[in-house]
């Protein structure tokens, strides 16, 4: 597996792996995409579903990145419940889940 990176508008929001290029464009569009208007940054969705959604082989500081988030993810998950090849790191920081943005 190959290691992919989603930008928005030219900022890298997540790594997450694939075979190749053609099914991470597949899987951005189809799953991740859609799960990126449900995380929140500053009471803003991640993704407006709108702006144009890129894919492309994630660096070396975002795979290092992934695999810290990978080591640390099978710590504290059961063995048998954990499958490292459909996990995914979020390279900002969301708001916590139920939290409000108080502007």
């Amino acid at each position: 597996m190959s290691l992919f990176t989603i930008e928005v508008a030219g900022r890298a929001l997540l790594v997450f792996p694939e075979k190749d290029s053609a099914a991470a464009e597949e899987l951005a569009t189809h799953s991740i995409g859609p799960d990126l208007q449900d995380f929140e940054e500053d009471g803003e969705p991640l993704w407006d579903g709108e702006e144009p959604l890129s894919v492309r082989p994630a660096t070396a500081s975002e795979s290092a990145l992934w695999d810290q988030g990978l080591a640390e993810a099978k710590a504290t998950d059961s063995a048998d419940q954990f499958d490292a090849d459909s996990y995914a790191v979020l390279l900002v920081e969301v708001d916590a889940e139920g939290e409000e943005d108080e502007a």
